[in-house]
């Protein structure tokens, strides 16, 4: 298959099919010079090869590995293929069926004989001087106490135009990648090696088509004959980028995990008979090809959340990948964490994957084992955004010998084409001293003036030309358009990247929802007692609150904290929204669902929590604080509340998701909310505000919701006039003829001040518009929602998936060089001078 060097297996788990050799259309040829189309060898054969791993036992036992169970098992994996192809493909006759004698490639012939496009889609890789520019932005530091100043000085600089003294060259691009090219054909594993802040993560996530963090590119990718472009707009999920951290949802189960994608990626009903059928055999086939059946009904976890192992998230991670059904797959990383077994156990379960499925897969890994690069057909070497090698895997190192970099004894493969560019790991074979490249920038134009430089373009060449021939862009096309034809998708767009309609993905994201509530159970429990106990101290707080004009006020404050304490609880929503942000992220890449499908689910499942919480926290303090015991005027309340609450946390869940970080939501969502309360209308009511600030006021929901709850408070109660109100008070003065109440709202020769009068006079309300009040507050819930689902649909943030270097602010070094400094720097260099124990590595 492909490149890969051709050793029969060792027990070590690495092992291939024969001597291969590969052409730029990824056709092999055996020992004998007979072609043979990858799409149509025979591949349970190519499996079986790594079927003997770990000194596995009989059929079905997943035998060891380092000591431990090893969790992938290639020949049940196997066999669950054959079996969900067998029942849901073409009829087989029961001699078939009994003799066993089910070939994956007759099946995909049949299928595309029968019904158009194949079930695995063909798609090649190659991009060709490909070049990329981002910001000049430097190294990053550990904040410090000065940090925020000098932030702000910053910014404050930049509003007055001298933002020059903060900044060198900020306006500059800097090159990233210069001038790669390559071919990864279907069914071919790609190791991209280097060290890291090389360029190994910047060129996976373009060739995965994460562009939008990067200034300019250029060059050209080609994914079977389809530009970026294309892909991003109609065929997002055909190219699959996984980042360096196993992003999910770790509440949910395995199997929650893995059926929601298979659900997302549900092929039409004309391509299946049995579409629950289907679901339930290809679920339990990922659980059993990848050895997560004892695992299937554990919660994922994370770092905080005791789940399943690290090697198993990996592994989900793959399953997860390989239920959207992508043609290509890109992963940045993805052995960080893990040990040398889980490790080698995670990189077959790729290879199995690609030579099934045949997907074109690029990888990058840090520290390989021999064992993980034998498993792949072709490496590719990057230092300092320079390429300084493409090709077979197996040819690697004679490469580096051939421009005298020697690969030293008992040095894996990958560590060699890692290092070679290092000063003290580099050895330079006798002879070389003064040829040998000593930089990134030598080791590139080595590259470059070489003959498998030359060889590579010319494959890039011939492989561009047979996708135009073999129409595969047409293919991928009319496989995609396929998926989507069925009486419950026929409202889907004919050319959208989805293979489900919004209706469909709203359904099963409300069920994924749910879930995902219900997981937290003791957060739920928690909100209840908390929300409960404040009713409760407030409601003692103002216990009872009497109808003379001492309590007229004091009325107001209760609904005021009930409506505040509501809001302060809504701002929870912030880190909700930005924890979620990279799974959303990811699964918008694979075109699992719209994001602003998960929007409206999430407002949707918010809802029955916000209900409850609201009920039991007005039923405490409602009727402690003596409030209007009318059933009408007590369920306006509870609305009124409800509303109020439901609108702030959608505001909130806005900020989270308009927000880059943390920090950045909590310092935005501080200063709104402060503008809120004080604008409220009750510390100082809208009739004394003063006009440059009164239109904080009307564009303030939470000023119409307190209106609404004075206004039904106050609309059928009066208030008597008493103690300090009336004037004068005291023995002798009992005929209100000769007092005054001061209470606002108050008539001359009255002693009861009613509700709405005093409302109409000390706060310009009116209950006549407690209605419209509570439209307004439905009005804003509403412009939330939309503008939540719109940011998410649209804006998405950088920088998420994949770690960065942070470095610590330190003065520079003064060095100091003398001679003595430049001899110990040739003594160490000159690696060749030291005597050589052991065969050679020609030898060995």
């Amino acid at each position: 298959m492909g490149d890969r060097a051709g050793a029969p297996s060792d027990g070590s788990g690495h092992a291939s099919a024969g001597s291969t050799a590969a052409s730029p259309t990824g056709r092999t040829s055996d020992s004998g010079n007979r072609p043979i189309d990858n799409a149509k060898s025979d591949q349970p054969a190519v499996l079986a090869a790594y079927a003997d791993t770990g000194n596995a036992g009989e059929e079905g036992d997943p035998g060891t590995s380092f000591g431990e169970p090893l969790r992938v098992s290639v020949s049940r994996g196997t066999s669950r293929f054959q079996s969900i192809q067998r029942t849901y493909s073409k009829p087989l006759s029961e001699a078939e069926a009994e003799a066993g004698g089910f070939d994956l490639t007759t099946w995909l012939t049949g299928r595309q004989q029968k019904q158009g496009p194949p079930f695995a889609k063909r798609i090649g890789l190659v991009f060709d001087s490909l070049s990329v520019y981002g910001d000049n932005v430097g190294n990053r530091h550990i904040a410090t106490v000065a940090t925020p100043f000098y932030k702000f000085f910053k910014m404050a600089a930049h509003g007055f135009g001298i933002s020059k003294l903060f900044q060198k060259d900020g306006n500059k691009s800097r090159v990233l990648l210069r001038d790669m090219s390559g071919v990864v054909a279907d069914g071919e594993m790609l190791l991209v090696l280097g060290r890291p802040g090389s360029g190994c993560s910047t060129l996976l996530r373009v060739l995965g088509n994460r562009r939008h963090t990067y200034r300019r590119i250029e060059g050209t990718v080609s994914y079977g004959g389809l530009d970026p472009k294309t892909v991003e707009e109609h065929y997002r999920g055909e190219v699959a980028y996984n980042q360096e951290e196993d992003v999910h949802f770790p509440t949910l189960t395995v199997r929650t995990t893995l059926e929601f994608a298979i659900q997302c990626k549900m092929p039409s009903s004309r391509m299946l008979q049995d579409r629950e059928g289907y679901k339930r055999e290809f679920m339990d086939t990922l659980l059993d090809m990848y050895g997560l059946v004892g695992c299937a009904d554990t919660i994922v976890g994370n770092a905080f959340l005791r789940g399943v192992s690290g090697g198993e998230r990996k592994r989900v991670s793959i399953a997860e990948q390989v239920a959207s059904g992508a043609s290509i797959d890109i992963w940045d990383g993805s052995t960080r964490g893990l040990d040398s077994s889980s490790a080698l156990d995670y990189v077959r379960s790729l290879r199995i994957t690609t030579d099934v499925l045949h997907k074109a897969t690029v990888v990058t890994i840090y520290q390989a084992s021999e064992n993980i690069y034998e498993l792949f057909d072709k490496v590719m070497v990057i230092d300092e955004g320079r390429q300084l090698y493409f090709g077979p895997a197996r040819d690697a190192v004679a490469y580096f010998r051939s421009i005298g970099i020697d690969k030293p004894l008992r040095q894996t493969t990958s560590d060699f084409l890692t290092g070679v560019t290092q000063l003290h790991e580099r050895r330079i074979m006798p002879g070389w001293e003064d040829r040998a490249p000593q930089t990134a920038e030598d080791f590139e134009r080595a590259w470059l003036a070489s003959d498998q430089c030359k060889s590579l373009k010319s494959q890039v060449t011939a492989f561009e030309s047979q996708l135009q021939q073999d129409g595969r862009g047409d293919e991928i096309r009319e496989f995609v358009d396929h998926t989507k034809m069925g009486t419950e998708k026929s409202r889907l767009r004919r050319r959208s990247p989805y293979t489900t309609t919004f209706i469909y993905q709203l359904s099963h994201l409300l069920r994924r929802e749910w879930e995902i509530f219900l997981g937290g159970t003791a957060a739920i429990i928690f909100k209840l007692i908390y929300n409960a106990s404040f009713a409760i101290i407030v409601g003692t707080l103002f216990l009872r609150l009497p109808t003379t004009s001492d309590g007229a006020f004091t009325r107001g404050g209760v609904l005021f904290f009930a409506l505040l304490f509501n809001s302060l609880t809504a701002q929870a929503e912030i880190p909700k929204a930005i924890t979620g942000r990279e799974v959303v992220y990811k699964h918008k890449s694979f075109a699992m669902y719209h994001p602003a499908a998960l929007s409206l689910a999430q407002t949707v499942v918010d809802l029955p929590f916000i209900l409850l919480q609201v009920t039991v926290f007005s039923c405490l303090l409602y009727f402690a604080a003596g409030l209007e015991r009318t059933a009408g005027q007590f369920f306006a309340f509870l609305l009124f509340l409800f509303i109020g609450c439901v609108c702030l946390t959608a505001f909130f869940r806005l900020i989270g998701n308009v927000s880059p970080n943390v920090d950045v939501a909590h310092t935005l969502s501080g200063i709104c909310l402060l503008f809120m309360i004080l604008d409220v209308g009750y510390l100082q009511p809208p009739n004394s505000m003063h006009g440059w600030f009164v239109w904080i006021y009307w564009i303030n929901p939470l000023a119409y919701g307190f209106k609404a709850l004075m206004s039904n408070e106050f609309r059928n109660i009066e208030f008597r006039c008493a103690g300090a109100n009336l004037i004068p008070n005291g023995p002798g003065f009992d005929n209100i003829n000769h007092q005054v109440c001061t209470l606002q709202g108050a008539v001359p020769g009255q002693l009861y001040v009613r509700g709405r009068d005093y409302l109409a006079q000390g706060y310009s309300f009116y209950v006549d518009d407690q209605w419209k009040d509570f439209a307004a507050v439905l009005c804003f819930w509403i412009l939330f929602v939309i503008c939540i689902a719109a940011v998410m649909e649209f804006v998405e943030f950088g920088n998420t998936g994949y770690s960065i270097n942070v470095y610590k602010r330190r003065k520079p070094r003064v060095q100091v060089v003398t001679e003595e400094s430049i001899a110990a720097e040739k003594e160490t260099s000159s690696y060749t001078k030291l005597p050589r124990s052991g065969p050679s590595d020609e030898q060995i």
